[in-house]
């Protein structure tokens, strides 16, 4: 009994994974035609629920082109590494969620997709 209650608390005790798993950051994508817009997005990457932002708005990537790394808190783009915190800097256009949700795969609820940005 003794030995069932500190093993309890002991597992109790032990750090617990991080919701920012490789599974709960989900990467919003779209298909693409080739055509990018030549608008620029620079900012510090941002993680909030599952979702990647830069200033608040969130990213939207073509697909096949991010991935997220979870272990080491990156998001590989276009083959360059960029970790939470950093610079990132994005060819594309804002888009209109109301107009283009239609084209947008992956996109987790908890994401606020009031100001979108279409990355190319």
């Amino acid at each position: 009994m003794i030995c069932s209650a500190i093993n309890i608390l002991l597992v109790a005790c032990q750090p617990q994974e991080s919701r920012i798993g490789n599974n709960h950051v989900k990467i919003p994508s779209y298909q693409s035609n080739g055509v990018f817009a030549s608008a620029r997005l620079r900012g510090p990457l941002q993680l909030k629920q599952e979702c990647l932002y830069i200033d608040d708005i969130l990213i939207i990537f073509p697909e096949g082109y991010a991935e997220w790394d979870a272990k080491n808190q990156t998001l590989t783009y276009k083959d360059k590494k960029i970790a939470l915190g950093e610079e990132l800097d994005l060819a594309g256009g804002f888009g209109r969620f109301e107009r283009d949700s239609q084209r947008i795969k992956n996109l987790s609820p908890l994401c606020d997709h009031t100001t979108i940005w279409i990355a190319g």
